[in-house]
C-alpha cells in the first residue's frame, strides 16, 4: 500500500469499513430477528480478531507501525489470542463468558484507530 498511489489507501479503507459495518449489521440483525446460533456466536469474535490481526500485520509489514508502536500491535494480538484461548478453555468447562458492552466498545475503538492508520497519508491530504 505504501509504495502505490494514494487512491489505493482509499480502496483499502473502503474494504476495511465495509468489513466492519457488515460485521456490526450481522450481529445487530441476528439479535433483533432472534436468529442467533451457537456457531454464529463462535464465529463472530473470530471474524473480529482476524480482521484486526490481518490489518495490524499488513500495517507492520508496510512499515506504517514500527519501532515502539509495533509493541502496541503485539500486545493487541497477544490479548486477542489469550482471550480466545480462555474462552475455548471455559467453554470446555461449560462456563459461558458473554461479550460485554465494554468489549464491544473496545472493538469499535480498535477498528476506528486501524481505519485511521489505513488511510494514512491519503487522510492527511483531506
Amino acid at each position: 500500500i505504501m509504495d502505490g498511489p494514494l487512491w489505493l489507501r482509499w480502496v483499502a479503507l473502503a474494504v476495511f469499513i465495509a468489513a466492519g459495518v457488515t460485521d456490526f449489521l450481522d450481529g445487530y440483525y441476528a439479535r433483533i430477528w432472534d436468529q442467533q446460533s451457537a456457531f454464529g456466536r463462535m464465529l463472530d469474535p473470530i471474524a473480529d480478531k482476524l480482521l484486526v490481526a490481518s490489518c495490524l500485520l499488513i500495517l507492520a509489514a508496510d512499515g506504517i507501525i514500527h519501532g515502539w508502536t509495533l509493541w502496541a500491535a503485539i500486545v493487541i494480538l497477544c490479548r486477542e489470542i489469550l482471550v480466545s484461548g480462555l474462552r475455548e478453555y471455559l467453554a470446555g468447562l461449560r462456563v459461558s463468558v458473554p461479550v460485554t458492552r465494554l468489549a464491544k466498545w473496545k472493538t469499535t475503538v480498535q477498528l476506528i484507530a486501524i481505519g485511521f492508520l489505513l488511510a494514512g497519508d491519503a487522510g492527511d491530504q483531506v
